[in-house]
């Protein structure tokens, strides 16, 4: 996939992903003015983190000049939810009118389903694609990582589902936890080479796992260029050298 002469594709450098993160429409934009201005090739929009998140008015205006901002940079949104670790609360109903919203704007690049949230996110994912909208599909455990077949279950049914990316972020508790999302990221890659793969481990131990995405499958990582909105992103200056490094060595 590419998106505004950018890669996402498993197998290729990873593209950095920086949250922009601001309570109001204001900063959102002066926070997305600054980090692109810094050089970021991708943001995320955390909407969540607006005062107020239901507001589709204001969501479209501050999206609207967001597009104009990103027109060489690839724009994701995402509404993360309480329950994968955001500081959204909403209904299922409610989260299923609010994509479906948020696609028929037509504004975004790229737009963060959480697909476990939903009922019967399968047929969500084609009325958004009806609308020309690009999804990521989510799945967050701040707790723990799950068995390798979890794993690897829950990316084939995003993938099956109709994800554009699959995504998937969990919790080691060791670091057999970190090599085992490794390796289902591998694994997954090889299967579904139509369907890009973005995989973390996070915290300070799975650190290695938003490095090494060029030589594992994982198409995407998350930076900072200030506070971030996960554990264990890195400032991106730094990651980008060390993704840099691997990316001038590695041989497929």
């Amino acid at each position: 996939m590419v998106i505004k002469n950018v890669t996402l594709e498993s197998g290729h450098r990873p593209v950095i992903c920086i949250p922009v993160m601001g309570s109001n429409g204001q900063e959102v934009i002066a926070e997305a003015q600054r980090v692109i201005g810094e050089g970021a090739r991708m943001i995320e929009w955390r909407m969540d983190y607006l005062e107020d998140y239901t507001d589709l008015t204001a969501i479209r205006q501050t999206l609207t000049s967001l597009a104009q901002l990103c027109d060489q940079v690839v724009l994701l949104v995402t509404l993360r939810t309480v329950q994968q670790g955001g500081k959204a609360s909403m209904g299922e109903t409610q989260l299923r009118q609010f994509y479906l919203a948020i696609a028929q704007m037509r504004l975004a690049d790229l737009i963060d389903v959480e697909f476990f949230t939903i009922d019967k996110p399968e047929s969500l994912l084609r009325a958004m694609k009806n609308e020309g909208a690009r999804v990521i599909t989510s799945h967050h455990d701040f707790v723990q990582t799950p068995e390798e077949s979890v794993m690897m279950m829950l990316l084939s049914q995003m993938a099956d589902g109709g994800a554009d990316i699959a995504k998937i972020a969990v919790m080691p508790q060791s670091l057999q936890d970190v090599l085992d999302l490794l390796r289902v990221t591998c694994c997954f890659a090889e299967e579904y080479p139509e369907v890009p793969v973005a995989s973390m481990s996070m915290g300070s131990m799975g650190i290695i796992s938003r490095l090494c995405g060029e030589v594992f499958g994982s198409c995407m990582t998350f930076g900072t260029m200030g506070v971030g909105s996960a554990p264990g992103q890195m400032p991106e200056e730094q990651l980008r050298q060390i993704l840099d490094i691997i990316h001038s060595n590695f041989e497929r």
